[in-house]
């Protein structure tokens, strides 16, 4: 009996675990759009540097703990540079839909991508669309309205565009996601961030040409921040949660990046969301709920 007490006491403390992990991954990566704020570089040039200083991270650990994942995983190396070129666009989106709109806005939008797995799995994955599919659809796209129309009207136009930017993000983040399920099952998961983070730097290498990449002290140690400690750590902490929790509990977790984008720009960049910015970001979050729950 005490055994059985135990086991299932020790099961409760890896999933209380799990979702700690989960949650504070989150809760770093709404940092991000204050980063990108701060830092005066193309959105493409950080998310280089920001992908660059993650695989240099990864790579000891890699070494040292998966020699045998990382020969496996690069077999796969068509994948691993299909994954990368989804990780370039998907990341210069969100970055320059950050330094347009607010952030928490940005992060929002990037969160359709849920909804657009569903639409796509029929395609790519021979699923079926679902009555719950439909239903999310609808309310996402009242959420963007919503969204849409709290947008500067003297800016009105800058604004759509980064709205449209953080939307394209939202979609090359769910072909990731759907690519990503062909071939995790069968390599490291670690292994495929490293691989993929490798091919999105080599991807991005070209927005480094004709650029001014004179930057002071404080911006370079935000890049670093960014690389090694929101991505390389993030990651790698939000992969160990999700080998302790169902990946359904995971997404649910995931929702507070935008939570906290929300209050990270609010107390660094003076953005204060309206009423029906908070209304519309709801309502895409809880279409994408519905969406992960099935």
């Amino acid at each position: 009996m005490k055994a059985g007490r135990f086991s299932i006491l020790t099961a409760s403390g890896s999933k209380a675990l799990g979702c700690l992990y989960v949650s504070t991954s989150a809760i770093i990566w709404g940092l991000n759009g204050v980063i990108v704020n701060w830092v005066p570089l193309d959105a493409y040039v950080i998310a280089f540097f920001r992908v660059l200083f993650a695989t240099l991270t990864l790579l000891p650990i890699m070494l040292l703990t998966q020699r045998r994942e990382m020969a496996e995983a690069a077999k796969a190396w068509r994948y691993m540079l299909a994954l990368g070129v989804l990780l370039s666009l998907g990341w210069g989106f969100l970055f320059q839909s950050m330094k347009m709109i607010a952030i928490a806005n940005a992060v929002l939008l990037n969160y359709m991508a849920p909804i657009f797995v569903a639409l796509l799995a029929p395609i790519f994955l021979k699923e079926k669309i679902e009555r719950a599919t439909i239903l999310s659809l609808a309310i996402s796209m009242l959420g963007l309205t919503l969204i849409s129309s709290q947008q500067n009207p003297q800016s009105f136009g800058l604004d759509l565009l980064g709205v449209i930017f953080g939307l394209l993000a939202g979609l090359a983040y769910a072909g990731f996601i759907i690519l990503s399920k062909r071939i995790v099952a069968d390599f490291s998961s670690l292994a495929v961030a490293f691989y993929a983070y490798l091919a999105t730097t080599i991807f991005l290498s070209p927005s480094l040409i004709g650029g001014n990449l004179s930057l002071d002290r404080v911006s370079w140690a935000l890049l670093l921040v960014l690389g090694i400690f929101n991505t390389g750590f993030a990651v790698t902490l939000y992969l160990n949660g999700l080998r302790l929790i169902k990946a359904q509990r995971a997404v649910v977790f995931t929702y507070f990046e935008p939570v906290s984008a929300m209050v990270f720009g609010f107390f660094f960049l003076a953005q204060q969301p309206t009423m029906l910015m908070l209304i519309g970001g709801s309502l895409i979050l809880l279409a994408g709920y519905i969406v992960a729950s099935k």
